[in-house]
């Protein structure tokens, strides 16, 4: 006998968030099925709480999930998989190999279902059916217990940091020191003890990836983390790691770059120079690396300098864009010297008269007006 759905919908028109917050507040028991293309999302409900998720992904099955998560080697993975049968689950097949314990099991298990719950926020078309379903057939699962609201604020989170985090942890190969001379107070900075425990485990030689082994996290949450203590500048890259970086960019998209870069740094020479004029080299320094602090958060800026004629390194800011994806460098490029020449040109506005504040307008326009005819 076919399953009727209670209600249907289509993605398109109903944000993910909608759809959870529904059958939340219906307090249904049963299972939502989502789909986009050949991939299948369901989640099993009880009295209006998550009780367990499945994927037909294979990267998001628990073996590769408990994989990712440093709790189980290669080896035990595709042991493991050579046992799974209808009659043997996943993880109960590593427990009885003694790779996971049954604390670690259900820690994998509902670590897994979030993971499956957030992914669902990147959906923005496909479709969704909930069925109901009988006391016993939800039984058959191991039940867990996901509050719907706490998993929907978390998967808007993520959807907002995922590429910020991407931008700055580009491989989980990475490995990370703390900053020299650094001795972070926890109480002030209001760290939690997840956060202090990732910041312990930092010693300029494990990877992301073994971060996050030797943690009770998920892959994400550690990156999450990571992410914070590099704009806290409480860590940086390795010593090693920053020295065999890429201080060009790849030839595909260098010359649109070096481009951008030269025209920018033009700019920031003429705004230098009006400045100078009107407040005197000295205060036009300080004027210059004020605006260059304020924006020290964003790691494009990292070890760049302004030199005595306004002009910055261009080599340095390649090798910092440099590490970014392909298709973030123009655009984090562009935010990031856009945002600074803001704060020049507010400073302009302070200290020049009419006719100064026209001329640098009038040659940034032109710069800009240029760039836009050979993009």
């Amino acid at each position: 006998m076919l399953e009727r759905p209670i209600f249907e919908g289509d993605l398109r028109r109903v944000q993910i968030a909608d759809v959870l917050s529904f059958v939340s507040i219906i307090r249904g028991s049963g299972k939502l099925v989502l789909r986009q293309g050949r991939l299948e999302r369901t989640l099993h409900w009880k009295d209006g709480e998550i009780v367990f998720a499945s994927s037909n992904s294979p990267d998001q099955n628990l073996g590769q999930f408990l994989l990712r998560n440093g709790k189980i080697t290669e080896q035990q993975y595709h042991e493991s998989k050579l046992r799974v049968s209808p009659h043997m689950r996943h993880g109960k097949a590593l427990v009885q190999m003694g790779a996971i314990s049954p604390n670690d099991l259900w820690w994998g298990l509902k670590n897994q279902a979030l993971e499956i719950i957030y992914s669902l926020f990147n959906w923005t078309e496909g479709s969704f059916a909930f069925m109901e379903a009988a006391e016993e057939v939800l039984s058959e699962r191991i039940a867990l217990s996901i509050n719907t609201s706490s998993a929907i604020m978390e998967g808007i989170r993520r959807l907002d940091e995922t590429a910020r985090i991407r931008e700055k942890i580009t491989s989980l190969d990475m490995i990370f020191a703390k900053v020299a001379g650094e001795e972070p107070d926890f109480e002030t900075l209001e760290m939690s003890e997840d956060e202090i425990a990732v910041y312990n485990n930092i010693d300029g030689q494990l990877t992301v990836r073994g971060l996050i082994g030797k943690s009770e996290l998920t892959d994400f949450e550690v990156t999450r983390i990571l992410f914070q203590l590099l704009m806290a500048r409480l860590i940086d890259v390795a010593p090693e790691e920053r020295e065999e970086r890429p201080v060009f960019l790849d030839v595909e998209d260098s010359p649109e770059l070096l481009k951008i870069i030269s025209t920018y740094n033009d700019m920031f020479g003429r705004v230098f120079e009006s400045l100078t004029s009107a407040v005197g080299e000295s205060s036009a320094r300080e004027i210059f690396m004020n605006a260059l602090e304020s924006a020290a958060n964003d790691e494009l800026w990292t070890s760049v300098y302004f030199d005595q004629y306004g002009r910055f390194d261009e080599n340095m800011l390649l090798a910092n864009i440099s590490e970014l994806p392909l298709d973030r460098r123009k655009p984090a490029l562009e935010e990031g010297l856009n945002a600074l020449l803001s704060v020049q040109l507010f400073e302009v506005s302070q200290h020049l008269d009419a006719a100064g504040k026209v001329d640098v307008f009038n040659f940034i326009s032109n710069q800009k007006a240029a760039l836009e005819e050979t993009a």
